[in-house]
């Protein structure tokens, strides 16, 4: 079953697009019982919140693979260099937490997004890139798409916003969580509004090096996602899930 296959069936199975094994999944590696009204002490630093920002797709095209290289009809492979991220989503105590859905969008190689509140400003749109993914975590946790490292672009005056992928992970039982993943060692970080509300050490998570690569040369960067604990839930629930009712 494709990536997309997955996502779309666990997407329809409930309000967070977790089939009823999923689900379950969930509840088994990603809850987290409360204790004192308070979540236990997390053993797993939390990845850093980033806003969704203005692009977000205001209706999810139809193609929503983990390929974003490509589209179908599409007259060959979207522009710039092609990347591979890899990661595995975790809760704060470590635990993998399988059964989430992640959406992923990012703007093309000429910093440009598909979409209408997004200015042309002399920058071309590539027709051949997919632009978003709707992919879901495996078993234990991981995903992975392909795509292209996105361009830069201005935000407003002097502030030019760095090569970034906005992700949004919606996970069974725990928060969802918004974030965006840099690239290290690029010199618009270092002036980036969105990295400096944020403290040094979290900031330095988001950005990954892409310091490995795969036998075709793709360089391939790891992009690991911790989210806050979610509930238990009551017992009684737990026995209905189980017994199909």
């Amino acid at each position: 079953m494709s990536n997309e296959n997955a996502a779309n069936r666990m997407w329809q199975g409930s309000r967070l697009g977790v089939s009823r094994r999923g689900a379950l999944a969930g509840l088994a590696l990603g809850a987290v019982t409360l204790t004192t009204g308070r979540l236990a002490k997390a053993a797993c630093r939390l990845t850093g919140y980033q806003i969704d920002g203005p692009f977000y797709p205001l209706a999810l095209p139809p193609e929503q693979d983990a390929d974003l290289t490509n589209v179908a009809g599409g007259s060959g492979r979207a522009s710039g260099e092609i990347i591979e991220i890899i990661g595995q989503v975790q809760d704060g105590m470590c635990r993998p937490l399988p059964g989430c859905i992640i959406d992923v969008w990012q703007a093309d190689a000429h910093g440009r997004y598909a979409h209408p509140l997004d200015e042309p400003r002399g920058r071309p749109l590539d027709v051949n890139f997919q632009g978003y993914a709707r992919i879901a975590t495996d078993k234990d946790g991981f995903y992975r798409f392909l795509t292209i490292k996105p361009g830069s672009y201005v935000a407003m005056g002097d502030w030019v916003r760095p090569p970034h992928i906005h992700i949004k992970v919606h996970a069974p039982f725990s928060p969802s969580l918004t974030t965006q993943m840099y690239f290290a060692g690029d010199p618009l970080n270092e002036k980036d509004l969105l990295q400096a509300a944020l403290p040094a050490e979290q900031r330095a998570r988001l950005q990954v090096a892409f310091d490995t690569k795969r036998a075709d040369g793709v360089r391939v960067g790891t992009f690991n996602l911790v989210l806050a604990e979610g509930w238990a839930p009551p017992p009684e629930l737990m026995q209905q899930l189980k017994s199909g009712g």
